[in-house]
């Protein structure tokens, strides 16, 4: 398992971005993560960058099963052994997955909000409710994007970049509502109680 990691003026706040985090998005993330690590760092804290996590078997992490997978315990032990303040996952879909990432009745479905797409495929929203229990991390982010589209990876790295360039969720946030104010006002009504409780 790679590792990047950038430290500005000190340690905190703690940035952790994880990618490939079951079944084969490794391909679409490791280029992702790739670019954004040659980026300018956290000008303070630092930032630790996973590009890929696991390389296996799919299992969804809405699947309570997924925190007992070699990639779950592994994900489980990084989290707890860094404590980040600020946690991004990045994950990548398959296109005749977007009408149920994206549905309204996702909530009823599969017990979480849909995501919300911001441009050129890219989604964000919160982690699986099965990781965020576990994890215990405040405002725990997931980014998604299409699998093998690399179109989209100026998109993705600059929705990433934001939260290297700030120094809180709240904050990063806020400067993607600058940006993509009708969606991220769906985010932030959407995932309300998640985000400013």
């Amino acid at each position: 398992m790679k590792v990047y990691k950038s430290v500005g003026d000190g340690v905190r706040p703690l940035r952790l971005f994880v990618g490939g985090v079951h079944g084969r998005e490794c391909r679409t993330t490791k280029p992702i993560f790739e670019k954004l690590v040659k980026l300018r760092g956290p000008r303070r804290g630092s930032a630790v960058v996973v590009p890929c996590l696991y390389m296996g078997r799919y299992i969804s992490t809405l699947d309570p099963g997924y925190l007992n997978s070699k990639a779950g315990r592994r994900l489980i032990r990084l989290v707890e052994r860094l404590r980040p303040d600020i946690y991004v996952e990045l994950h990548c879909y398959k296109p005749s997955s977007y009408q149920n990432l994206v549905s309204p009745c996702r909530f009823v479905l599969k017990g979480v909000p849909p995501l919300v797409e911001l441009e050129q495929g890219v989604l964000i929203g919160l982690i699986s409710p099965v990781l965020m229990s576990k994890l215990k991390l405040k405002t725990p982010i997931i980014v998604e994007t299409p699998c093998g589209r690399l179109d989209n990876l100026k998109v993705a790295v600059r929705v990433l970049k934001t939260f290297i360039d700030t120094h809180s969720v709240q904050e990063a946030l806020d400067e993607l509502k600058e940006k993509y104010p009708e969606q991220m006002g769906r985010v932030l009504r959407l995932y309300g109680k998640w985000i400013f409780s």
